[in-house]
């Protein structure tokens, strides 16, 4: 990605110094902080940008509206509105990093025909892309996991830890749960169990949500990747009787699509709506911050420093629409 200062711009109230973004600049930015994980970057879950504070997530239920034809209006009363507020938890990135450190590093990718100078704005950029880069992968973990330190909720715990203390304040708390057998636990040889156990337990619990077009496995890499060492091995040819010399794409259980997801707990298996699983930011407001702050010029060190401010949270739209197959610790 780039961030070029001197590209066109009519926007007259955008501005631009040396030493700190504002306006649309640090936008691409913090989305890329926000934004890059891989939970996010696909649109897997209902991501909501531009929010302030917080918002209100109006869930509605309506059930049998036809009626016999008369000539009077008679209200069925069928509809059901409920509300939940999002609250963003407001963050903030406090890097300072040696020049001596990173420039190497840079100016061996940035080929020989570069100038030495260290503060090119290329550099600049490449310092803010690895910020930028590192806070997305703690993000994917934490709409997930949460972090009682910052003070995230994540859709299965609120500490990082999945036991009942934790999954119990998470967004998913009141989810449909199953919790697996000794013979369902995800493995290489069977994680098909597993994934038949949470599609059962939403077949006879929450039939109606099968039949979403939105719906979704979310699993951990781990859990990913036992899935298709079953899906390669099973049957002596495996899935298109290559064994595992294949490459799988689009891997879904049952036509239902299941999603990698860097972010999630081992041995977790969620099935939900994209729809129904929500992280809110402050992306594209005022209230996000972006700066590259050269301090080596005032204070005699090598060092440069990176501030960015933003905020997020997660929630749940119908958190019992959700079905989670896992182990608490």
């Amino acid at each position: 990605m780039s961030y070029n200062p001197y590209r066109a711009n009519r926007r007259e109230l955008t501005t631009y110094s040396p030493n700190t973004y504002v306006g649309d600049l640090k936008d691409p930015i913090i989305t890329a902080a926000l934004s890059a994980g891989d939970t996010l970057a696909n649109n897997w879950v209902r991501k909501i940008d531009g929010i302030q504070y917080k918002t209100n997530i109006t869930t509605s239920t309506m059930s049998n509206p036809l009626v016999a034809a008369s000539c009077a209006f008679t209200n069925g009363n069928d509809l059901s509105l409920a509300d939940k507020t999002l609250t963003l938890v407001d963050l903030q990135v406090n890097e300072e990093i040696c020049r001596k450190d990173i420039y190497p590093t840079w100016q061996g990718q940035s080929g020989s025909r570069v100038g030495s100078n260290m503060m090119r704005q290329e550099f600049v950029n490449h310092v803010l892309e690895l910020v930028a880069a590192k806070t997305a992968e703690q993000v994917e973990t934490i709409i997930w996991k949460g972090d009682s330190t910052l003070g995230v909720t994540g859709f299965l715990s609120n500490d990082g830890v999945l036991d009942s203390t934790g999954f119990a304040s998470g967004a998913l708390a009141s989810a449909t749960t199953h919790e697996f057998t000794s013979t369902e636990v995800p493995s290489g040889t069977q994680a098909f169990a597993a994934f038949n156990a949470v599609y059962n337990k939403a077949a006879t619990t929450k039939p109606a949500i099968l039949a979403k077009s939105d719906l979704a496995f979310f699993v951990s890499p781990k859990t990913y990747s036992f899935y298709l060492y079953q899906l390669a091995t099973t049957g002596g040819q495996g899935y298109v009787n290559q064994a595992t010399n294949q490459n799988f794409d689009g891997v879904t259980y049952l036509g239902v699509p299941v999603h990698r997801c860097p972010g999630m707990f081992d041995d977790t298996i969620v099935l939900g709506q994209a729809e129904n699983l929500i992280v809110g930011t402050n992306a594209g407001t005022d209230l996000t911050q972006v700066e590259f702050i050269p301090v080596y010029q005032y204070d005699g060190s090598d060092n440069v420093r990176v501030v960015m401010r933003m905020a997020l949270n997660t929630i749940a739209g119908i958190a019992p629409d959700v079905v989670v197959g896992y182990n608490l610790v």
